[in-house]
This record gives C-alpha cells, structure tokens and sequence, in this order.
C-alpha cells in the first residue's frame, strides 16, 4: 500500500468514530471524503484492494468497508462528491502527507 494512503487511512482511524463506521457521521463522512480527494489531488491512487485489505485487518464490519472503497472507488473515476463539512481536515496533516 502506498505509504501516504497508510497515514491517511491511520489518521482517519484516530479522528473518526470507526466503531459506528468511518463514514456514519456527517463530520466524519466529510472529513474521510476531503482526505479521499485531497489525496486524488496529489496524484495517490486509491488502491481498492489496498484499502479493503487494511480495513479488514482492522477488524471493521462489512459494510463500513463497502462504503470506504465505494467512496474511493468514486473519486478514483472522477465523480462528483459533496463534502458538507469541508475544512475539517488539520493542515498540519496535509502538509506532513505532501511532504512524504
């Protein structure tokens, strides 16, 4: 798995409720899809395999992983996603990703 996609996934983990799934709450939904984009932007490939893999070493339900390589199944195709909450994402998290 692409090193910048592992942090970002680890650092979604450590600010959303994963244990009502990452995406169940509208702050976490937009904060996973801001993530999903911002590393789309950055020319990181949103590895499905890689990313269903990792969520199943986790331990996370079924369909919380459906949703998380759904949405990045999205972006990897260039369709539209609303995030309602942008901005919630820290910039200090960016920058480190970036940097990598």
């Amino acid at each position: 798995m692409n090193a910048k996609l592992k942090k970002a996934l680890d650092y979604l983990c450590v600010v959303n409720n994963v244990s009502a799934g990452i995406l169940s709450h509208p702050l976490d939904e937009s904060r996973t899809k801001e993530m999903f984009k911002f590393l789309h932007s950055i020319g990181v490939e949103l590895e499905l395999q890689a990313i269903r893999r990792w969520a199943v070493e986790k331990q996370w339900e079924k369909a919380s992983i459906k949703e998380l390589t759904d949405l990045a199944h999205k972006i990897n195709s260039g369709k539209r996603v609303v995030i309602n909450y942008p901005g919630r994402l820290g910039d200090k998290i960016l920058s480190e990703l970036k940097s990598m």
